[in-house]
């Protein structure tokens, strides 16, 4: 997670104040929010505490982020017996977060009180049980215009971890996806959070379900199969490679935004990709704590010869940046671009 607010899934007197306070001035979940980040920056975490208190009544379906947000808020506060009292509030609601969202040193104090373990336990299993009816799911998005006797280009675009279809799909999206893409959003059928899903438990299962994500739209659509793109957020991004790197899709170019680093990244791996004549984007936040490794990765790329941008953005951690429209078709941009030129090349 980037900022210590869950914001980029849909992000605190008495309780009875609060609620005359607040519902005059905040109709909308996006309005609380933004106000709710104002109070953050300004560390007004008291305020902030309030307000997602009435903001957990007010706006039930997003129970999932203000109790994220509420924890984060209790343990700045030191208040970690309260941090566990609304993680248990939203679990007799059957809302739980995946293991790795404890991993942060903020919510350290919070593991060693006496009901986290209990916490953990129901946890697990809320997720067996739940991984018991999950299944992939895929999402075709036709571009405007859509004429079925023309072939388009595909885009593949894979949520990240703790995500799905729903939460991903308008994150990225782009004018030329909008325009010019067929775009095909898969959900892995490996829960790791509630109503959230991830490619990094089984990578096999998710090479399997990425190449019969890509049958299904190349049976079902007119697809170029000459140019197609993978791309995806963190654990996204580590499918997309994977599934690129292993030809387990033959696209042509990816564009993938914090990724982790999937075990087919090796030389001689990214030494055929190059000669496939895949090239690529890799876009990364510098407070990212994966940025090290993708300094890492972007140095076998040059060593290799494969044609790449790096897009480093200064502040942003593991998240999405507000411009990510942008700098999709920048990249879809510079794929095609190089492409050309390489092409001339080979013709000379």
């Amino acid at each position: 997670m980037n900022s210590l607010l869950l914001l980029c899934t849909a992000c605190l007197v008495s309780f009875a104040f609060c609620a005359q306070e607040y519902a005059p001035a905040f109709k909308t979940y996006q309005e609380m929010r933004e106000h709710l980040t104002k109070l953050y920056t300004l560390e007004k975490y008291g305020e902030a505490a309030e307000l997602l208190l009435w903001a957990r009544e007010a706006f039930t379906d997003y129970l999932f982020s203000n109790t994220y947000n509420l924890v984060v808020i209790y343990a700045h506060l030191d208040q970690y017996t309260k941090g566990i009292d609304a993680l248990q509030y939203a679990l007799d609601r059957g809302v739980w977060f995946a293991p790795y969202f404890y991993e942060s040193e903020l919510w350290k104090p919070l593991k060693e009180q006496p009901g986290f373990e209990k916490i953990l336990r129901q946890v697990e299993a809320l997720k067996k049980k739940d991984q018991e009816t999950a299944k992939p799911e895929l999402r075709i998005v036709t571009p405007d215009n859509y004429d079925p006797k023309k072939k388009y280009p595909l885009f593949i675009a894979l949520h990240g971890g703790s995500e799905n279809i729903e939460t991903f799909k308008d994150r990225w999206r782009s004018p030329k996806m909008s325009e010019e893409f067929i775009t095909a959003y898969p959900q892995s059928s490996q829960v790791i959070a509630w109503n959230g899903y991830w490619w990094h438990g089984d990578i096999e299962l998710a090479r399997k379900e990425l190449a019969d994500a890509f049958r299904q739209v190349m049976n079902a659509y007119p697809v170029n199969g000459d140019s197609v793109i993978i791309g995806g957020f963190s654990s996204g991004g580590l499918a997309a490679l994977e599934a690129l790197l292993t030809n387990t899709i033959p696209a042509t170019g990816f564009i993938v935004l914090c990724p982790d680093c999937p075990e087919s990244f090796t030389a001689e791996r990214i030494k055929e990709a190059r000669n496939r004549g895949t090239r690529g984007t890799l876009i990364t936040g510098e407070q990212d704590g994966r940025f090290p490794l993708h300094n890492k990765m972007v140095a076998i790329f040059e060593n290799e010869g494969l044609l790449h941008q790096y897009v480093v953005i200064p502040e942003l951690g593991h998240d999405y940046p507000e411009d990510l429209d942008i700098k999709i078709d920048g990249a879809i941009d510079y794929i095609r671009s190089t492409a050309i030129i390489e092409e001339q090349q080979q013709e000379d």
